[in-house]
């Protein structure tokens, strides 16, 4: 019997998480989070406690974790002008956790710039770069 294993023909899948530790508390990531969506020129449109979620069902201990989406009006436009399909790219989300050990990780998934219409990479680039800045804004 012969097995062939065809991983390595298999188109590579790039990760698009992005995600970096914050020398801060929880709390104080979450407030730097609120202040560099402002000055990237977003708003806030809703903030999901999934850890103080569990916590309230009584997990006590369980690690706290946020999720906050946000959004640039004039940005969704112009998404939705390039592929009205990108609308399930919105609103642009952050989550910050707190691992088992008391860090503080923030992260994002990016839009997939590895596409072929120029105009919708160009738009997921500058995204990213975006949601970058946010991030290294937080953590600053």
């Amino acid at each position: 019997m012969t097995v062939i294993l065809l991983n390595g023909c298999q188109p590579q899948q790039e990760d698009r998480i992005y995600e970096r530790i914050s020398p801060y508390s929880f709390q104080d990531t979450i407030l730097n989070l609120d202040i560099a969506i402002s000055e990237y020129n977003y708003r806030i449109i809703h903030r999901s406690h999934i850890g103080q979620a569990v916590r309230d069902r009584g997990d006590n201990d369980f690690p706290l974790s946020t999720i906050t989406s946000f959004c640039n009006i004039t940005y969704a436009k112009e998404m939705m002008l390039i592929n009205p399909v990108l609308i399930n790219d919105m609103p642009c989300n952050i989550a910050v956790r707190q691992t088992s050990d008391q860090k503080v990780i923030v992260s994002t998934k990016f839009m997939d710039e590895s596409v072929t219409d120029a105009e919708q990479s160009a738009f997921a680039k500058k995204i990213n770069t975006n949601l970058r800045g946010i991030i290294g804004a937080t953590i600053e």
